[in-house]
């Protein structure tokens, strides 16, 4: 019995440094196009002329993490991981030029409202929603595929497909890397500090992108650009 309490007690440990980290990428993607503003605005107008290559860092990171990671220590897996949480925090900030402030409060808020929602059912359901791997895999390259095809073509009817569909998509994917990472957690107890540190980094990776696309799809319900 005190083996199993032990086990959940490093489980929920886990958990919550998974969602420490999300939270912290988020505030230093919302921090640091402000901060720039605020005492270096030349360095954000710098961003914006190089958008292209701060896109293609960003790429960058993220394939080094997902492929790299169990070759690195957890101090460079962080350090990436706040690399790309600063560059994406400017690579969005164009958003603000584009739609009203308070249509991209309104919109954060629906987004973490939604994640909060779904993240409790994938932690909370008795379900092992792993089954749905597949599905979401599917998805999410169709979803890919169909908005470059729609770069071309341009159709608005496209458009709000791929709107809602996204929408639906990353909605589902957030329960799901919730379910995965809480399942994970349950095997983590007998791993070292520096192997839990990784998974709970990549684990925060997963679901910051899915909020973040979460919340750039629902804006674009709004439709109210500047």
């Amino acid at each position: 019995m005190s083996g199993m309490y032990v086990d959940i007690q490093k489980s929920n440990s886990f958990l919550r440094k998974v969602f420490l980290y999300m939270i912290f990428g988020i505030i230093l993607s919302v921090g640091t196009p402000i901060v720039l503003s605020l005492v270096a605005p030349q360095l954000l107008q710098l961003a914006f002329q190089y958008y292209r290559v701060l896109v293609i860092v960003e790429l960058i990171a993220v394939f080094t993490l997902s492929f790299r990671v169990y070759k690195m220590s957890s101090g460079t897996v962080k350090s990436i991981f706040i690399l790309y949480s600063m560059l994406n925090g400017l690579t969005l900030c164009t958003i603000g030029f584009l739609f009203e402030p308070r249509i991209v409060l309104y919109s954060f808020g629906i987004a973490f409202g939604i994640f909060a929602v779904s993240a409790v059912y994938g932690f909370k359901t008795s379900e092992d929603l792993a089954s749905y791997s597949r599905f979401f895999k599917i998805g999410l390259i169709s979803l890919i595929l169909v908005s470059l095809v729609n770069l071309w073509i341009g159709a608005t009817s496209l458009y709000w497909m791929i709107t809602i569909g996204g929408t639906v998509l990353f909605t589902g994917l957030i329960a799901y890397d919730v379910n995965r990472i809480r399942n994970i957690s349950f095997y983590l107890a007998e791993e070292d500090g520096e192997d839990v540190e990784k998974y709970a980094v990549m684990g925060a990776l997963s679901l910051y992108l899915d909020f973040i696309n979460l919340f750039l799809y629902i804006l674009r319900f709004s439709g109210r650009k500047r």
